[in-house]
C-alpha cells in the first residue's frame, strides 16, 4: 500500500522533474475547510512546521478557510509545532450536551481558539503571512434564526446545483490579511472580494467567522476593521479553493485530507462540479491515498457526523487512532521527497480532478 499520493499542476510537476522539491521552493501553503477531516493530517502538519518552515527564507503566504485557516494560524505562530499540538488537543477533546445549540457550540469554539492563538500573532515579524478567508452572508443567509437559516441555505444549495455563479447573490469573500501579505492571485473569480487588515482586536473574530458553519455555529456580525455584515464559514465560497494561485517565484504546497478537490462547500456532493486544473498549475497536493483511508476506523477520515454517531469518549478514541496512524503520512512524505525517484511518484493534477 502506498499511504500517500502526490499530485502537481503542469508548472509544479515540471519543476519537480527538473529540480526535485525542497522547502525553499515553497511560496504559499494552502489549508482547506473540512473540520475533523484535519485529523488525518496532524503529523504531516507537524513535519512541515518543524522541518520545512524554518528552511523557507522568503515571505510565505499562508492561505486558509475554516479549519484550514486555523491550521495556517498555527503555522504562523512563533512556535508552530506547539500551536498545532494545542489545536489538535483542543479540537479532539470537544464535548457537548446531547442537544447542543449554536450558542453552546460557539462558546466552546471561543475556548478552543483561545487555547492556541498567540496574542502577538498579528505582530509576528517573521516571513509567514496569514490570509484568513471568510464569507459575508447576504439576504436571508445572514439571519441567525435556525429555521430561517435552514430554509435559506437549502435554497442556496439548489441554486448552486444549477450554477456556482448563483452563490454570488448570497456571499462575498473577505480575506483578513497580515501586514504586507501579498496573495499571488492576479485574476479573481466571480465573487466580490474584499480585503481587511488582520489585527490583534479582530484575529479571533476572523478565525471564528471562517469556521462558523451555518446553523451549527453563530456567525460574526461586523468584525473590526472589515466591511459591515454577517460573516460565516469561508468554505461557503472557498472550500478546497478554485483560484489561480500562481506565485511568480516558487510553488504552492497543499497538504490536503483526501484525494478530492471541490470549489465550494455546496459542491461536496456534486460529482460534476470540479476545480480548474489550470488554477493548480503551480500547486503540489499531498494527500492520503484511498487505500490508506480504507484502513482507518470505519474506513473513512473523521467528519462532523462523528459528533452525532458516537458518544464523546468513543469519538475521542476513534480520532486518537486516526492521529496515531497518520504518523505514517509524515514518514512517507519525508522518505519520498528525499528520494532520487521522487518525481516518479508525482501524478498530474488532472488525475485528481
Amino acid at each position: 500500500m502506498q499511504p500517500l499520493q502526490i499530485f502537481a499542476g503542469a508548472h509544479a510537476r515540471q519543476h519537480i522533474q527538473n529540480n526535485g522539491l525542497k522547502p525553499s521552493d515553497i511560496s504559499a501553503i494552502l489549508g482547506a475547510s473540512g473540520g475533523p477531516k484535519w485529523f488525518v493530517l496532524t503529523h504531516l502538519d507537524r513535519y512541515i512546521a518543524q522541518e520545512w518552515l524554518p528552511n523557507i527564507p522568503h515571505q510565505l503566504e499562508l492561505i486558509g478557510s475554516s479549519i484550514g485557516a486555523w491550521r495556517m494560524s498555527a503555522y504562523a505562530n512563533p512556535n508552530p509545532v506547539n500551536a498545532i499540538g494545542l489545536l489538535e488537543q483542543g479540537y479532539l477533546h470537544q464535548r457537548y450536551s446531547a442537544n447542543a445549540d449554536a450558542r453552546e457550540i460557539t462558546e466552546n469554539i471561543h475556548e478552543l481558539l483561545n487555547s492556541f492563538i498567540d496574542n502577538d500573532l498579528t505582530h509576528n515579524s517573521s516571513n509567514r503571512k496569514l490570509n484568513i478567508v471568510t464569507a459575508i452572508a447576504r439576504g436571508m443567509t445572514k439571519i441567525e434564526q435556525k429555521h430561517i437559516q435552514m430554509a435559506a441555505f437549502g435554497g442556496v444549495a439548489l441554486a448552486n446545483m444549477v450554477s456556482r455563479k448563483a452563490l454570488t447573490l448570497w456571499f462575498e469573500r473577505v480575506i483578513f490579511q497580515s501586514h504586507s501579505a501579498q496573495l499571488p492571485i492576479q485574476q479573481w473569480d466571480q465573487f466580490k472580494t474584499h480585503f481587511a487588515p488582520l489585527k490583534q482586536d479582530n484575529i479571533r473574530q476572523a478565525l471564528h467567522a471562517t469556521g462558523s458553519i451555518p446553523v451549527v455555529i453563530e456567525g460574526v456580525e461586523n468584525p473590526a476593521h472589515a466591511p459591515i455584515g454577517m460573516y460565516r464559514d469561508g468554505g461557503m465560497v472557498d472550500y478546497h479553493f478554485d483560484l489561480p494561485i500562481k506565485p511568480q517565484q516558487g510553488l504552492v504546497l497543499y497538504p490536503h485530507f483526501a484525494p478530492m478537490l471541490k470549489p465550494g462547500w455546496f459542491d461536496k456532493s456534486l460529482p460534476w462540479r470540479h476545480v480548474n486544473a489550470d488554477n493548480y498549475s503551480h500547486t503540489v497536493v499531498i494527500c492520503p491515498s484511498a487505500e490508506f483511508i480504507a484502513q482507518l476506523p470505519n474506513q473513512k477520515i473523521p467528519d462532523r457526523n462523528d459528533f452525532k454517531n458516537h458518544q464523546p469518549d468513543e469519538r475521542i478514541e476513534l480520532w486518537k487512532d486516526v492521529i496515531e496512524r497518520n504518523k505514517l503520512l509524515a514518514d512517507t512524505f519525508h522518505n519520498l521527497v528525499n528520494s532520487p525517484t521522487f518525481a516518479d511518484h508525482v501524478q498530474p493534477i488532472e488525475v485528481l480532478i
